[in-house]
């Protein structure tokens, strides 16, 4: 079994040991690509990949286009905060090894406008963090402010996680992945395409 981005140097960053990943962007700037890209570079073999969406199935289209392996790979779509820790829960009943939540904030967003209770957001932060004390790696993506180059609850996603990484568009729609926790001076650049991601 192996977690992999399909760049090395990475692969040895984020995955000696089960980590927390946070990947943060603006929209549009390739964090669903990046987060299916690991789903089909990983050799998961008898464990199980959960991979969770909570803006919608339209990641469902690019399985089958990507090439994604599913003999072990299972997706949900999560309709609120409660049913997004409902579906984390199930998926401990698998020999689950990776968990991929896009985006782990999206609902908090929409709850929090509406009740401005923080209380289901911590919760399935507390929840993640027993999930990856067993074992398993958590990797996430982080929708940001709008005008702000943050990620909403960005208080509590950097002290919850172990990595953040910010991801960017340059102007030529090349992808540019950086370390903000820990901040490393390495930078990782990408471009998409049909087949997924390439790394320059």
């Amino acid at each position: 079994m192996s977690i992999s981005i399909c760049n090395k140097e990475i692969d040895e960053l984020l995955f000696k040991k089960p980590l927390k990943v946070v990947i943060y962007g603006v929209a549009g700037s390739g964090k669903t690509n990046l987060l299916l890209n690991i789903l089909k570079c990983s050799q998961i073999n008898d464990f199980a990949a959960i991979f969770i969406s909570t803006e919608g199935t339209t990641f469902a289209n690019k399985i089958a286009k990507l090439g994604i392996e599913t003999k072990n790979a299972y997706f949900a779509f999560a309709l609120s905060q409660d049913h997004l820790m409902s579906l984390v829960l199930d998926a401990l009943r698998y020999r689950t090894t990776l968990v991929i939540i896009d985006s782990i904030n999206h609902l908090y967003r929409v709850e929090f406008r509406e009740h401005e209770d923080l209380n289901p957001f911590i919760h399935l932060l507390t929840l993640l963090n027993s999930v990856n004390e067993s074992g398993v790696t958590i990797i996430t993506s982080a929708q940001v402010k709008f005008n702000e180059n943050v990620p909403a609850g960005f208080e509590y996603l950097k002290i919850w996680c172990d990595t953040m990484l910010e991801l960017s568009v340059l102007p030529n729609k090349t992808r540019v992945l950086k370390f903000a926790k820990p901040t490393l001076r390495n930078v990782y650049r990408f471009v998409l395409t049909d087949y997924g991601v390439v790394w320059l």
